[in-house]
């Protein structure tokens, strides 16, 4: 299925940030929660618009029950939490890190909670702010649970990012030829997008914004984590398995395919038969409601019943947002359902030593009725087999 829906590139208005901290005060009650807090960079980005990186001097988000959040800051970071911050926000900051005694970010941190209060705090919370977080603290991922279902606006930056990984991988398949270094396609393609982003995103901030291209060739397409060396050469013949990924300006999108140059060897056929014909049984699938478990399931089953079932390596899919990898996740042991609003890849795959690896992968957004592929390649055996 396709449909047009509209790319957005401005920086969200209050009114989305507002709708986020409703939706995750309504978690917070259902879990009885006084207040929830936020180390995790992602998700105050999610937030606030505000993002990070861990260092020394932690940033803290302190939503409680109602009024403005508190963002527990370092001073030297003040401006510019305030710079790209578009929602309400009380501030607290700390000189330095370490401080004298008394002027810590721990010891004011403890501080801005009303006493014998149910906290919550992210699993991704380090061990040291955990065990200086006052009151009854419970483990729950409350924002990462906010972030499942997508607003428009997030639809739009999605769209808008996938135009950029379209536009990387069209020129991927332009311009791969047996021969041709891993590091050429690195940085022309990586380079062509960054440069498409700033000139669509001025503004772009620098620390969620990120473009990769890569191609596996046969010889090390059966291991799709081994990353190459830059010297890598393209092969004759294949499959090569393209990966070209973004994070634009805080959305991330991945597009992937498997392609050949100048010829199909006789022994990737059915592979690469097995694994189209398991793609599209995902996306038969694809619908509100559907178990993400069973969906896992039933594409492993087309693989295994090829005769590939050592041949799988990991889960049909998984979720998209502000980073490429999020929930949900279409894989055995996903206790969800499909629901509108998620985006999703769908990219079975099937990995022989020797061989190499056969993977197409999509960005998708499921619908009221189905889903919206929001990424365009080609995708059948003959559309990718490339003139050298």
């Amino acid at each position: 299925m396709n449909a047009v829906h509209a790319p957005i590139t401005a920086p969200p208005e209050k009114t989305e940030l507002d709708h986020r901290l409703e939706r995750v005060r309504e978690l917070m009650a259902e879990r009885n929660l006084d207040y929830y807090v936020s180390f995790d960079p992602v998700n105050v980005y999610y937030m606030t618009n505000f993002a990070n990186y861990v260092h020394e001097r932690p940033f803290l988000l302190i939503i409680g029950k109602q009024g403005a959040p508190t963002m527990l800051a370092p001073l030297l970071e003040l401006t510019h939490v305030k710079m790209r911050a578009r929602c309400d926000l009380e501030y607290v900051t700390y000189y330095e890190f370490p401080a004298p005694e008394g002027e810590n970010w721990y010891d004011i941190y403890p501080t801005l909670f009303a006493e014998n209060s149910r906290v919550g705090i992210e699993s991704a919370m380090p061990v040291g702010i955990a065990r200086r977080t006052p009151g009854d603290v419970t483990m729950t991922d409350v924002i990462d649970e906010a972030r499942v279902i997508k607003s428009e606006y997030e639809i739009g930056r999605t769209t808008h990012a996938c135009s950029i990984v379209d536009l990387g991988h069209a020129m991927v398949l332009e311009i791969c030829k047996p021969g041709l270094p891993e590091g050429t396609i690195y940085s022309a393609v990586s380079g062509t997008m960054t440069k498409k982003v700033f000139e669509d995103i001025p503004n772009a901030n620098f620390f969620i914004t990120k473009t990769a291209a890569f191609v596996w060739p046969p010889t090390i397409g059966h291991d799709p984590h081994h990353f190459p060396s830059l010297a890598t050469p393209m092969e004759d013949g294949g499959p090569h398995v393209s990966i070209v990924a973004a994070q634009v300006d805080g959305y991330g999108v991945e597009l992937e395919r498997t392609f050949f140059l100048g010829e199909v060897p006789e022994h990737a056929r059915k592979p690469f038969d097995v694994m189209f014909r398991a793609r599209a049984k995902a996306y038969e699938m694809l619908r509100p409601g559907q178990d993400l478990a069973e969906i896992d399931a039933t594409v492993r089953r087309v693989i295994v019943d090829a005769g590939y079932e050592d041949s799988i390596l990991h889960r049909t899919g998984h979720g998209f947002g502000i980073t490429g990898h999020e929930a949900p996740y279409l894989a055995i042991g996903e206790n969800r359902l499909l629901e509108a609003g998620m985006t999703v890849s769908i990219e079975p795959g099937i990995y022989r030593e020797g061989e190499g690896g056969y993977r197409h992968s999509d960005t998708v957004l499921i619908t009221e009725d189905g889903y919206v592929c929001l990424t365009n390649a080609p995708e059948t055996l003959e559309e990718l087999i490339l003139a050298v």
